[in-house]
């Protein structure tokens, strides 16, 4: 349980974290808000026994970006792969008219991204609307687990 400091600074943290996340990532307050809020780090920073609160804002933003690299690792993915989850992302997109925030942020929820790197061998070869079948499929078996 939260004492009354924690819950007086917490939200003070996460402003000063948004808007720096804002501020270097050059996006909009709401998609930095569900960048924030889609992560792992958030619920650490939420835990009264962690005391994240307790650092500076730059120092936050710091954490939140190692965390971000850590769980993507597009990088060690090949130039092949890459193509193909981005051209995932957008068809997605694109049917379903959503932002791109808010598929990354689905993507990422129900580790679709994961699913698409270890299934790329058989699902590039297939069509879009294959595919797109696929992801839904996908996104709603992780929802029952």
């Amino acid at each position: 349980m939260q004492t009354s400091i924690e819950k007086a600074i917490l939200p003070i943290k996460i402003n000063e974290l948004i808007q720096l996340i804002s501020k270097k990532k050059r996006i909009g307050i709401a998609d930095a808000v569900g960048y924030l809020y889609n992560s792992a780090f958030y619920e650490r920073l939420s835990n009264p026994e962690a005391k994240w609160w307790y650092m500076s804002g730059i120092n936050l933003f710091r954490e939140l970006e190692k965390e971000k690299k850590s769980k993507l690792k597009i990088g060690e993915k090949s130039d092949k792969e890459t193509q193909f989850i981005i051209f995932c992302t957008e068809n997605y997109r694109l049917t379903r008219q959503l932002e791109g925030s808010e598929v990354v942020a689905l993507f990422q929820k129900y580790h679709v991204y994961d699913f698409l790197t270890q299934n790329y061998e058989i699902l590039h070869t297939q069509g879009e609307h294959y595919i797109l079948e696929e992801i839904e499929i996908f996104i709603k078996n992780q929802q029952y687990k």
